[in-house]
């Protein structure tokens, strides 16, 4: 039996519902489709067409990926941020829609150091897919954007997101956090490091199962990373140079005290989509 796009989504659907599974969508079925018959939501709504045995074999694999509670990007290899299209796999942390919230940040901040300077250089730390700097680097091509990756896994994937767009003002670094770079060299540091606490509560099981325990744990209650970034962007950073970082809901009071322990000043706590402090804006003193 072949199935056309109604029938195998209002099947799948159906399949899905009935076994009581609530975690999958329609949306997330759909993305599957789409995937699986390289077709974008506008073409799987507006055409009925036979899928080929092919394409439902493809299909079936994701659906099968998702019921086991894989998340919906590992099961595409995939996820839109910001804009772009990121590679991912089970190497480097899925990015959040909330992260975009510093992006544009680093981007009002770089926007006026250019404009004074004529030059603009942001470190992306521990970067992982990559989806903080390059997308910064898509969005303003004039600054000099460096990434960097310490686990050889994760940088395959950097790399591979950061040649399939062509980027040309981007260097990408493989070193542990700062350990790489001289002194006064940054504009703007911006990362989203390691800070759960290991056995946390808060954990998604999802996130727990699926994404990689290196960029999720932290020692120290969860702020070890975050003190090693701090400690090495105060020789990092220029004069009045931007700190960004993100961090547990739950640590800005300590990450304030690192800050001030380490001289930094100006301290600002944004919050997320959810109305969470999430990130922490910070100037080298």
């Amino acid at each position: 039996m072949t199935f056309t796009i109604t029938n195998i989504l209002s099947k799948t659907f159906e399949d899905i519902n009935s076994s009581g599974n609530l975690s999958i969508t329609k949306s997330d079925i759909e993305y599957c489709l789409m995937e699986a018959i390289k077709k974008d939501r506008s073409y799987i709504h507006m055409h009925d067409i036979h899928l080929n045995s092919e394409e439902e074999l493809k299909f079936f694999k994701l659906i099968d990926n998702l019921k086991k509670g894989m998340p919906l990007a590992y099961v595409l290899g995939y996820q839109e941020f910001y804009n772009n299209k990121f590679f991912v796999n089970d190497n480097v942390l899925i990015p959040r829609q909330d992260t975009e919230i510093i992006i544009s940040k680093a981007i009002k901040a770089g926007d006026k150091i250019y404009k004074k300077y004529g030059n603009t250089t942001i470190i992306d730390v521990g970067s992982g897919s990559g989806c903080i700097g390059l997308s910064i680097a898509a969005e303003r091509k004039n600054w000099n954007i460096i990434l960097t990756e310490k686990y050889q896994e994760a940088f395959e994937i950097l790399n591979k997101n950061y040649i399939s767009n062509n980027y040309k003002n981007c260097e990408l670094i493989m070193c542990d956090w700062l350990t790489a770079f001289n002194e006064n060299i940054a504009d703007i540091i911006i990362s989203n490091p390691p800070y759960i606490e290991k056995g946390s509560p808060y954990i998604q099981e999802s996130v727990k199962k699926y994404e990689p325990e290196r960029a999720l744990y932290s020692k120290d209650k969860g702020l070890y990373d975050i003190k090693r970034i701090i400690t090495e962007s105060r020789k990092t950073l220029k004069t009045n140079g931007l700190l960004i970082l993100e961090n547990g809901f739950d640590q800005n009071s300590a990450v304030r005290k690192i800050l001030e322990t380490n001289y930094f000043k100006d301290i600002d706590v944004i919050l997320d989509y959810n109305n969470i402090k999430r990130f922490t804006l910070s100037k080298n003193s």
